[in-house]
């Protein structure tokens, strides 16, 4: 793993993320931006509650079952994933740093690499989502006996 404090933490859930550098001089992680994506879950959300998928009947039981696709929050989810991506090299870029270490529930990891693909360096991951975690407990969670490679 390279040097902590020439590398960026990307703590995210598919809602909302933080950017988070750790200082050289005291070894302490702290926020540097967070972005926000609950308002288009949200408004996802309520559209859904509005009108639910369409029910059918099973042939052989009175059991009624929802028709489509289920899981109509993971497109915004992937979209908001890649804006926040886009964001991580951005501030890579202008703050000269080395990679990143992607802290993110398992089933985002993957669209998460994706968006980073070759233009920053992923340099270890955490399945693990730790957007609601405080500045002052990220240490226990961020250093290397947590952080997997990124082939893990």
């Amino acid at each position: 793993m390279r040097t902590p404090s020439r590398l960026l933490y990307l703590l995210t859930d598919g809602g909302r993320a933080r950017l988070v550098r750790r200082s050289s001089e005291t070894g302490h992680f702290s926020t540097v931006e967070q972005i926000d994506g609950a308002a288009e879950l949200r408004t996802l959300r309520r559209e859904l509650r509005a009108s639910p998928p369409t029910r059918t009947f099973a042939s052989a039981a009175p059991r009624r079952s929802a028709v489509g696709q289920e899981d109509f929050a993971r497109p915004v989810k992937e979209a908001f994933v890649a804006r926040v991506a886009d964001r991580v090299i951005e501030v890579a870029r202008r703050d000269q740093l080395d990679g990143v270490v992607l802290a993110a529930p398992p089933r985002l990891i993957g669209p998460l690499q994706a968006c980073l693909g070759d233009r920053i360096a992923i340099s270890g991951q955490l399945r693990k989502d730790l957007t609601k975690a405080p500045d002052h407990e990220l240490g226990s969670w961020l250093n290397k006996s947590f952080i997997a490679s990124p082939g893990a």
